[in-house]
């Protein structure tokens, strides 16, 4: 609790009791709510009670982090006597920062700053109440009593970061593909692409055949990728919550799995798609797909010098021969026929050619010859 000083000077404090007649404290005690004393003859008072100062508002709020995205600030407050004090008050203001900073200046509410500099330091506002006819007085005694300053010892204050331009995003997928560059296949459900910003502390938001997913800055993964054609979009988010441009869509296809039918079995393979491949040694035995319409097919298998043949069609169309000995490796694409071969419609069928030469199957690309818009 904050309480009130009384300075009287001994020779002061003489005259006036003999001349006025009353108790020196009870004048001294009245007094004491402002200065000066009410009288030339009674003892001198200092107020040893400032007023308070508390802030009513702000013109933007800050986001969780802390952070605005405008250059134009205004605050507004108030103050008020905590004891019985009646007299007047104003304001000063000061504003620390990496730009227009400046130290205590007179200032009413509400006080604006405009042109505000971007900057990773921080801004703070503070503000305090003043007796302002306290103020006025220089407390005079020949005692040793120190006057108290009149004015809010704890300013209010208000701090923020400011940033107010968009960020820049780079979005790099990590994709290749020499057949079609600009729509690449990507054999396995994990999709790995690198998000960056020319600003630090951003996140991203991405989409995924206009779906958010959760995306993270940096060297990124999309996990299980469903087979067919996909479009990929990221932006950034900067600390204050502006958005850079969407990026461009990129476009990715991920192969379907074959299943084993009648003829095949289903053999694990650690490294495969979907971790499994499909056997037979069976002339004659088939996978058939269902009804489509097929631009574009490409076979994925492993091959070895003593593998078998398949063949393979779409409909009524002609028998393409895969041909699946060769030197030995884990995967190897065989582009059935590419999308400027003209389309085909009708039944994916994929039909093995040798009596008691294992073939091993993986997963194929049967898609429509419609390029990127």
């Amino acid at each position: 609790m904050r309480t009130r000083r009384l300075g009287v000077t001994t020779a002061l404090a003489l005259t006036a009791g003999l001349l006025v007649g009353l108790p020196l404290s009870a004048t001294a005690a009245a007094d004491c709510l402002s200065e000066p004393p009410a009288g030339l003859l009674q003892p001198s008072c200092d107020d040893t009670v400032p007023p308070d100062t508390a802030l009513g508002g702000v013109s933007t709020a800050p986001n969780a982090a802390g952070w605005v995205a405008t250059s134009t600030m205004a605050f507004a407050f108030t103050g008020a006597h905590i004891d019985a004090d009646a007299g007047a008050l104003s304001f000063e203001c000061r504003l620390d920062g990496p730009a227009m900073a400046h130290d205590w200046t007179a200032c009413t509410s509400p006080r604006t700053y405009e042109g505000l500099v971007d900057s990773d330091a921080a801004y703070t506002f503070s503000v305090r109440a003043v007796d302002t006819a306290d103020r006025a007085y220089a407390y005079g005694g020949f005692g040793n009593v120190e006057q108290v300053e009149d004015i809010d010892s704890s300013p209010a204050t208000f701090s923020w970061g400011q940033d107010t331009l968009a960020p820049v995003s780079f979005v790099n997928p990590d994709l290749y593909d020499e057949e079609t560059p600009q729509q690449p296949v990507v054999v396995g459900r994990s999709v790995g692409i690198r998000l960056n910003s020319n600003e630090a502390g951003v996140g991203f938001v991405c989409e995924v055949d206009g779906v958010g997913t959760p995306c993270t800055p940096g060297a990124w993964r999309y996990e299980g990728a469903e087979s067919g054609r996909h479009y990929f979009r990221a932006r950034s988010i900067d600390k204050a919550g502006t958005p850079s441009v969407w990026s461009e869509t990129t476009e990715f296809f991920v192969p379907a799995d074959l299943i084993a039918r009648r003829g095949f079995s289903r053999v694990k393979k650690s490294g495969a798609f979907d971790e499994t491949l499909v056997k037979s040694k069976t002339k004659g035995a088939r996978l058939v797909l269902p009804k489509q319409r097929v631009g574009e097919l490409r076979l994925y298998a492993p091959t070895a010098p003593a593998y078998g043949k398949v063949r393979v069609k779409v409909g009524a169309t002609n028998w393409h021969v895969v041909n699946l000995a060769g030197p030995r490796s884990a995967q190897k694409e065989f582009v059935v026929f590419n999308r400027y071969q003209g389309s085909r419609t009708g039944k994916v069928i994929i039909e093995v050619l040798t009596r008691n030469k294992p073939v091993f199957l993986d997963a194929i690309v049967a898609r429509t010859n419609v390029f990127q818009g």
